[in-house]
């Protein structure tokens, strides 16, 4: 029987839109629209996945930049623009995988910018929200709408909002998608952080659902991902990948994410898309630095994400199911049996 979608399958990204001039740990250096609201709609969009984005730009926001959004299929009539600039960082990357931020705008743009009042009567409009990584009592206001819309959200935390705010942030995972990075987890549970990823996420995972979280997507940079909830956990390798400029990645998995999930009903096949969606943002400086992978570039990549994987034959029938433009893409994969986990 044929699988049948939701007539409303919308997914809202709310988050922030920012200029970016970001530096390589190589020290090449490219300036470029980004921020976690447009990156995570992009994780969606590589899926062709119907997206959103709820959220501010300052009056300075380049119309080029506008008009690319809405060429990927994004929706933008969410986006509201605002006097003043938009927020503006100076992004620098370290070997570590550490990334220090510098505003070049006044700090307390990041909230001004945030979607909040008036901006979140567009949440009802939405299958799904995505609440992105903003300062936390943006996100207790945009969480407190979904629910009394009642439309399911996910969760992606702001590490400088985590210390300090562990009883209100609880409050917030309880019944959400909960989507923490690995550095989000270490200051979450201080006592974790010394154990290898997988070992971490899994015994973080425990600590959420317990928390009441409905499920988690754990991101674990060049190791991958972990997701699970009460029946369910897998652990998915990253895709290998020349990392040009790892902004973006986080939240472009939480788009590709969710559009698996919602689009499958299939933590592991969410956390392919995801892995797929993250490897195409890091390929060059800044969100448009390319055309969306083609559709025999996601599958061969999907594939070799899940070719150790059990249930690899069956999700990758249901993913041809659930995206039906895929399904005239040979699939045979090229290549000797390889492994990609680390």
């Amino acid at each position: 029987m044929a699988r049948t979608l939701p007539s409303n399958e919308l997914l809202i990204t709310a988050g922030n839109f920012s200029l970016d001039d970001t530096v390589n740990p190589e020290g090449e250096a490219g300036a470029a629209p980004g921020g976690d609201g447009l990156y995570s709609a992009i994780g969606a969009a590589v899926w062709r996945y119907p997206v959103a984005i709820l959220s501010r730009v300052g009056s300075d926001y380049p119309a080029v930049f506008m008009n690319s959004i809405a060429g990927l299929g994004i929706r933008i009539d969410m986006i509201r623009t605002a006097p003043g600039p938009t927020v503006h960082y100076r992004i620098t990357n370290a070997d570590s995988g550490e990334r220090v931020y510098e505003h070049l705008t006044p700090a307390q743009r990041l909230h001004e910018l945030s979607p909040q009042g008036p901006d979140l009567d567009t949440v009802s409009r939405g299958r799904w929200v995505h609440v992105a990584a903003m300062p936390i009592d943006v996100q207790d206001e945009l969480i407190s709408k979904c629910r009394a819309e009642g439309v399911p959200y996910s969760l992606d935390p702001h590490e400088e909002y985590i210390i300090g705010h562990e009883e209100r942030l609880a409050g917030l995972i309880h019944g959400s998608l909960f989507s923490p990075s690995q550095l989000e987890l270490e200051l979450l549970f201080p006592d974790l952080a010394d154990r290898p990823p997988q070992d971490m996420a899994r015994a973080a995972a425990e600590r959420l659902l317990a928390m009441g979280a409905k499920a988690v997507a754990i991101k674990l940079g060049a190791t991958g991902s972990f997701v699970a909830d009460s029946s369910y956990e897998a652990a998915v390798p990253a895709l290998p990948t020349l990392v040009i400029d790892s902004t973006g990645a986080g939240d472009a998995f939480c788009g590709g994410f969710l559009a698996g999930y919602l689009r499958t009903d299939s933590l592991l096949l969410g956390a392919a898309c995801g892995g797929v969606s993250a490897a195409h943002v890091i390929k060059g400086f800044g969100a448009f630095h390319s055309d969306l992978p083609t559709p025999e570039s996601l599958t061969m990549q999907t594939r070799s994400l899940l070719r150790e994987v059990a249930e690899a034959d069956r999700t990758t029938t249901l993913l041809r199911t659930c995206f039906p433009w895929l399904a005239s893409v040979k699939h045979e994969l090229p290549g000797s049996k390889k492994s990609y986990g680390r």
